[in-house]
């Protein structure tokens, strides 16, 4: 049992993987022929499903702060979710596309802890993972920025951005 549910993560993983390469190629592609990203409504997206404790925590602390609750256990990925990581972090980190890409699968984890961003004091909840990734020489954490969405009955995670983060960083996110 424990070894089908090994494969499972390891196919879930790859599953993912492949998925934000998609968008990832398709931000990419529309940069190059834009100057920019553009967002249209028939791009495809995924959701990312919380593992029923990163769920909990994030109710826990919506109620706490007495923010909307997620009634929605995914998280949406759609092109902006995966294109602003991309500019940002290759513009002022001059991060590689694969380093992008390895923060994105690293804090979008079934291993990922969830906390609250505090530096910020705003309605962001933080995913941050225990595996480091790579980005020039060094190794840091990768962490995923969320926020709670509303339309109408549904209330959603929605990604604000990712990056890489020291270890410093992570011990201010509760």
């Amino acid at each position: 049992m424990e070894r089908m549910v090994e494969r499972s993560n390891v196919q879930g993983q790859r599953a993912l993987a492949e998925a934000f390469a998609a968008l990832a190629e398709i931000a990419l592609t529309r940069r190059v022929a834009d100057g920019h990203a553009s967002y249209e409504n028939h791009i495809p997206a995924f959701s990312y499903l919380l593992t029923p404790k990163q769920y909990d925590r994030i109710r826990r602390i919506c109620r706490e702060k007495g923010w909307d609750v997620p009634n929605q256990k995914g998280v949406l990925i759609d092109l902006e979710a995966v294109a602003h990581p991309l500019q940002s972090r290759m513009a002022k980190d001059h991060c590689t596309v694969e380093e992008v890409m390895d923060i994105l699968l690293a804090a979008y984890s079934p291993h990922s802890q969830v906390g609250l961003n505090r530096p910020k004091h705003g309605q962001a909840i933080v995913f941050n993972t225990r595996y480091k990734v790579r980005v020039g020489k060094a190794h840091f954490f990768a962490v995923a920025v969320l926020k709670v969405r509303v339309d109408g009955g549904r209330k959603y995670l929605a990604p604000v951005t990712a990056y890489h983060a020291t270890e410093a960083k992570i011990r201010n996110i509760s």
